[in-house]
């Protein structure tokens, strides 16, 4: 696989018709609200000539972009130059660069062309988009720029030869079949995606509320006494409807995502191809990893599997570059944490377990809403809030017992979460900063929170013992100390 990627180029010329696409997009979403206020409002036939002059100037617009965007991969950089009244020569450092991605929307996939999108951690978005090149030319450009990503010098391919490096060999790992792909569904959180439907639904018919509300005022009174009796009746099946909405809806978001799922894993990353509408292939090697965290409910558990989400350096506070791969079984997790975490193999140097103050929080902040039930002068009301208050006596309990941090030598575990579990792992070696974090009533007993920095967002470890805390804090700096490539080297 070979290309020219050292000659400065243009992008495919079907790019004129990605772009126009994109263009239109984008102004429907910034003039959405004109566009609905039009639509209610009585147009002219002369006001639909303004749809041919728009979708005119988006045209022309998208023709000289294409004209003035030229890309090429020097020495030490990827280089683009771009604009149109103001010409914009970007240069992207390989070490820069976080994740080299392809995407196919429907555009692409129908006129057979393919994305790129080049990730920096310097940038809160894409720092380049290129939207329609050859499917060949976009992998042999995104192993090139892959190869040159963590060590240029110590690179397998000469950037300005042309030549792509050999691909590394993988090994297979999720590949979700319709089976598979219905059961990630089935374990999405149904009672968001429920709101998230009927927010949908609402939207597609605009203008009911008004017509039934013309009818229900041209009903007798009787009739609308007994009608609003009735709407009692309608609790139970607007539960079940409520459900059906959120289960359908868990079904297309995971159809949506992860049709046709494949990932694989080697000794330098994991490759992920996953999408419909939009077809998206990930690489993300190990070393830019900074973050994983795995994510599970007692529904996935029951499945045998978890939800990893990878997650990448990006501009603060954006959250980091995150990359989906669900139904992760403990033989791929396994193969994740040796590939990204190989220490933790090597046993646990420390575990930390909050104090039991934390205990007592979340039983206080769970029973506050059964107060005012328990005070009730009703003894079926009292019986109601005893109940409720030995439930969450239970899962506060279950909840306490789930916080645990295990410390490697150069590895953080965090866990939490009972019905929800999460387990986060952090590499030492990548943080940015570590902090003892506490408020005056802390301070006091002798308790604070763990707080650790890392260019994927901070995570933390609240209600630990000050002395051990502190132990810790100082281990994870000095081996923070220790990776950082400004650190002295001991002598041969």
């Amino acid at each position: 696989m070979t290309s020219d990627f050292a000659t400065p180029r243009r992008q495919h010329p079907l790019g004129m018709l990605v772009l126009a696409v994109k263009f239109t997009w984008k102004v429907i979403q910034s003039a959405w609200p004109a566009l609905v206020g039009l639509s209610l409002a009585d147009a002219q036939w002369y006001h639909l000539l303004g749809i041919p002059v728009i979708l005119g100037l988006i045209g022309a617009f998208a023709v000289v972009y294409y004209l003035r965007f030229h890309f090429h991969v020097a020495s030490d950089a990827l280089i683009v130059e771009r604009g149109l009244f103001q010409r914009e020569r970007l240069q992207i450092p390989f070490e820069r660069i976080q994740a080299v991605q392809l995407f196919q929307g429907p555009v692409q996939q129908l006129v057979g062309l393919t994305g790129l999108r080049v990730d920096t951690a310097g940038s809160s978005g894409s720092e380049l988009e290129l939207v329609a090149i050859r499917k060949q030319d976009a992998e042999g450009l995104q192993l090139l720029l892959r190869s040159q990503m963590a060590s240029p010098e110590s690179a397998t391919a000469d950037p300005l030869s042309g030549e792509a490096p050999p691909a590394a060999e993988m090994a297979p790992m999720v590949e979700l079949s319709f089976a598979d792909l219905m059961k990630v569904g089935l374990t999405q959180n149904h009672i968001k995606n429920a709101f998230i439907g009927f927010a949908v639904v609402m939207s597609l018919f605009q203008g009911f509320e008004d017509r039934l509300s013309l009818w229900l005022a041209g009903l007798p009174p009787l009739v609308l006494t007994v009608l609003g009796m009735a709407t009692v009746l309608l609790i139970a099946p607007g539960l079940i409807m409520m459900a059906v909405v959120g289960v359908v809806t868990s079904l297309i978001g995971a159809a949506l995502n992860f049709w046709k799922l494949k990932s694989a894993i080697g000794a330098e990353g994991v490759q992920l191809e996953m999408g419909l509408l939009r077809r998206n292939v990930f690489e993300v090697p190990f070393d830019k990893v900074h973050l994983t965290e795995w994510k599970s409910n007692w529904l996935r558990r029951k499945f045998g599997y978890e939800t990893l989400r990878i997650r990448q350096a990006q501009a603060a506070g954006a959250g980091g570059l995150r990359v989906f791969i669900p139904a992760m079984e403990p033989r791929h997790r396994a193969a994740m944490e040796a590939a990204v975490y190989p220490d933790i193999a090597q046993g646990v140097l420390a575990e930390a377990r909050p104090a039991g103050r934390l205990r007592w929080l979340l039983f206080a902040g769970a029973i506050l809403p059964a107060l005012a039930v328990l005070i009730s002068p009703s003894i079926s009301h009292a019986i109601l809030g005893l109940c409720w208050g030995a439930f969450v006596f239970w899962t506060t309990g279950r909840r306490f017992a789930a916080y645990r941090m295990a410390v490697h030598s150069n590895a953080i575990v965090l866990e939490s979460g009972w019905f929800w579990r999460s387990r986060t792992v952090l590499k030492m070696g990548q943080l940015q900063g570590v902090e003892w974090r506490r408020n005056a009533l802390l301070e006091r007993r002798g308790i604070g929170h763990l707080v650790f920095h890392t260019a994927a967002g901070a995570r933390s470890f609240g209600y630990m013992h000050k002395e051990q805390g502190l132990r810790i804090l100082d281990f994870a700096i000095n081996q923070l100390h220790s990776a950082s490539p400004s650190a002295p080297q001991p002598a041969a």
